[in-house]
């Protein structure tokens, strides 16, 4: 294959040092291969009882069925084959068939279970090409030199729970130690940790580490999840520190992180059992756990700086992902299928936004529905999505270029369950593009100034514009349609179904007449959320034929999106 082995490890890198640094700190140095066949070179450290690793590793790719091939103390090492092959990854025997040209590389004993062996155990480590019965590289162990190395993880396992994302999970008596790796963006992030409800899988109240690769490096963030909103005022899905209920504290540490293609690999270690009230606790006395995961954008606004936002891909539709963390086994939608393999990713054309023109008294109607994925509302409006946004009259987040003095009408039906913060979508109409002005703290408020032209008390906090809920929701030929480049969002939105709860009467009514006073762009918003509606426009004489109220092509940009579309579901 044509990706690193640091990227297909989904083995155990999980040593008691941090393998990826300075030569000081890849473990006990045993020497050197000796060059027998196909430029095969590198120098081999014991970082522990169970795993090598390889510095500099040359190998020119030719032969067939080559493995690494070890010997017990004892054993003649010759070309009868008396050695034991060990596994390459998780889920790879055989070293890959290409050339490796100064890799470092690990080569973990767990990879496949071999009755306890140790390194300690062991007086040869070789490259073996098995149908031919020839060594291409050996390497002598000098006795003295495994006499006292660390012990290692005692288990590693590989889980598979989406075909973009692979973890290799190891422990030791205090700590659990994960390496994620995905197929995901620059500024996607991968997410996995312990569900919020001992029952079920379930996002609310779960403890998951979010990772992600960008300028600085690796990063693996410890975020408790509150509620299905973004991270504002201390509530949603927030890093622990920033939870506002209970003092919650960075308890992951970083190991190590690669970029190799299309695949981003993130190594992280925590407590098994932690003293934050936020943290849930790793069993390893086999007793079963519901797990979450998630791949999703990342925020990269000022002030919104790697957040995580609404998920793309992630549990759907009830399903229930468990995991024995001592074996690892557990439900069957958890299992390795093979190394991961990032698929091709095509190029699609931003879908083009509308606008709306009414100069004209008009009734609006406003919904809740999914965001169009990559296509939709991150690319119209350049910022960065959760995964659903607003509908005025059955369009994805039209602008609307409205006249002063003229009373305008909007009929809401986005949500009105306070209770349920991923079905709370108050409407209200502000100068701030971001949105939100619930989450804000007394402090974030007073700082953005943000000016309020209706939906919104200001005074009493309260919005005013909350209404039934009514979705938009996708239909078996949404996602054909979503990911065929050539398609419209009109073709798009023609496939969508709307779902309503409750009456009619319960929708909200807010009216709201723009005057000199309001500035010449404004914007319609969630007031639970952030990001989820855009821009009003006034200008003094609506230009354009085809009556009081018509729709027109967008001004905003035609962008490319360089990605798979992947849909939302709420």
């Amino acid at each position: 294959m044509a990706i690193s082995v640091t990227s297909l490890l989904l083995l155990a890198c999980f040593a008691s040092e941090l393998i990826l640094e300075a030569s000081s700190q890849r473990g006990v140095r045993l020497g050197s291969f000796r060059t027998l066949q196909h430029d095969v070179s590198g120098v081999v450290y014991a970082v522990d009882e169970k795993t090598f690793f390889i510095e500099n590793f040359r190998f020119d790719g030719g032969g067939a069925d080559v493995f690494v091939y070890v010997y017990r103390k004892g054993v003649e090492v010759d070309r009868r084959g008396g050695g034991i092959s060990i596994y390459w990854s998780m889920t790879e025997s055989m070293i890959p068939n290409r050339r490796f040209s100064g890799e470092d590389v690990t080569v973990s004993l767990l990879n496949r279970p071999n009755d306890g062996l140790l390194i300690s155990d062991l007086r040869a480590i070789t490259i073996w090409c098995a149908p031919f019965r020839v060594f291409f590289g050996t390497l002598d162990i000098p006795a003295d030199r495994t006499t006292s190395l660390p012990p290692g993880l005692q288990m590693s396992y590989c889980i598979q729970p989406h075909e973009d994302l692979q973890l290799t999970i190891g422990y030791d008596d205090n700590n659990i130690r994960i390496r994620q790796c995905g197929c995901v963006e620059e500024n996607e992030y991968m997410a996995f940790g312990i569900s919020g409800d001992d029952t079920r899988t379930n996002m609310v109240g779960a403890d998951v580490v979010v990772t992600w690769i960008d300028d600085d490096g690796p990063q693996a963030i410890d975020y408790y999840l509150t509620g299905r909103v973004q991270c504002r005022g201390g509530q949603g899905v927030c890093p622990d520190t920033l939870i506002t209920e209970q003092t919650g504290t960075q308890d992951v540490t970083m190991i190590a992180g690669d970029v190799t293609n299309d695949q981003r690999c993130v190594e992280y270690q925590r407590p098994l059992n932690s003293s934050d009230p936020l943290d849930r606790n790793y069993l390893i006395n086999r007793q079963s756990q519901f797990v979450v995961w998630a791949i999703g954008p990342r925020a990269t606004e000022e002030g919104l700086m790697n957040l995580a936002f609404f998920h793309t891909e992630y549990p759907r539709n009830g399903e229930n992902f468990m995991l024995d963390f001592a074996t690892g086994t557990g439900s069957a939608n958890l299992q390795c299928q093979a190394d991961l393999q990032c698929r091709e990713i095509p190029s699609c054309p931003a879908w083009q936004g509308q606008t709306i023109v009414a100069k004209e008294p008009t009734t609006f109607t406003v919904k809740i529905g999914l965001s169009g994925g990559l296509r939709g509302y991150q690319a119209i409006t350049g910022l960065s999505g959760w995964g659903i946004a607003m509908y005025i009259n059955d369009t994805l987040i039209p602008a609307l270029r409205l006249e002063r003095n003229v009373t305008y009408t909007f009929i809401v039906e986005a949500g009105n369950n306070v209770t349920d913060p991923s079905n709370y979508h108050p409407f209200y109409i502000t100068d701030s593009i971001d949105g939100g002005i619930i989450l804000d703290t007394p402090e974030l408020r007073l700082s953005k100034n943000e000016q309020v032209y209706a939906g919104y008390d200001t005074d009493s906090n309260d919005p005013t514009a909350a209404g039934r809920l009514c979705r938009h929701v996708e239909t078996e030929r949404s996602g054909a349609v979503a990911t065929n480049c050539n398609s419209r969002l009109e073709d798009y939105l023609d496939t969508l179904s709307v779902s309503c709860e409750g009456d009619e009467s319960e929708a909200a009514i807010l009216t709201w007449t723009p005057d000199e006073n309001t500035p010449d762009v404004v914007y319609y918003q969630c007031a639970n959320h952030i990001h989820l509606g855009w821009r009003i426009m006034f200008v003094d004489e609506v230009e354009g034929s085809g009556g009081a109220n018509h729709m027109v092509p967008s001004l905003t940009a035609t962008i490319v999106v360089i990605a798979i579309v992947k849909l939302f579901v709420l």
